[in-house]
């Protein structure tokens, strides 16, 4: 995994010291209403996760894991992209950011960096989200991707949350 640019964003591999920058994005309660989890309890524990993150892998080494820092042209952080890529390459996307960046286009150059960087550095063949049934910023922007809304019998990666909505791009690039 690699640094990603675009013209107005920088996708910086998640690192255990983005943590300090990150802590007061991802402390926003909105972003928690459509995801599993709380905001971060402390900085320290922000920390340790994405310690645990920068490994890059399962313990089991199957899954690649893939956490980029979205970083703004003025230097502010805004939020996350990350992926975890199965055998077979298929992989599932998941992005979050701060509240202040919902509708400003943040979340989907990043994403469509990060999806194509997948495609041409990885060879990753498919792509799966899922989202809240009531997320329609996500939804959205999953569409706007190319991606489309599947059956959840079709997730190829796992338990679906109940009611959750699953997207697919079965053509990466």
């Amino acid at each position: 995994m690699r640094l990603i640019e675009t013209n107005t964003l920088r996708l910086e591999p998640l690192a255990a010291a983005h943590a300090e920058e990150m802590f007061e994005p991802m402390s926003a309660p909105e972003i928690y209403a459509f995801i599993s989890g709380k905001p971060p309890a402390s900085l320290s524990s922000l920390r340790q996760r994405y310690r645990q993150l920068e490994r890059g892998r399962s313990t089991d080494g199957r899954q690649l894991w893939l956490n980029w820092v979205v970083r703004l042209a003025a230097g502010q952080c805004a939020g996350y992209v990350q992926a975890t890529i199965f055998p077979g390459s298929t992989g599932v996307l998941a992005f979050v950011f701060a509240p202040k960046y919902w509708g400003l286009s943040v979340a989907f150059e990043a994403c469509q960096a990060a999806v194509q960087y997948m495609a041409r550095e990885l060879d990753v063949s498919a792509l799966y989200a899922t989202v809240d049934p009531l997320n329609s910023r996500s939804a959205h922007l999953l569409t706007r991707l190319g991606f489309a809304e599947v059956p959840p019998t079709s997730y190829p990666h796992g338990k679906v949350e109940p009611n959750d909505r699953v997207f697919a791009m079965s053509s990466v690039d």
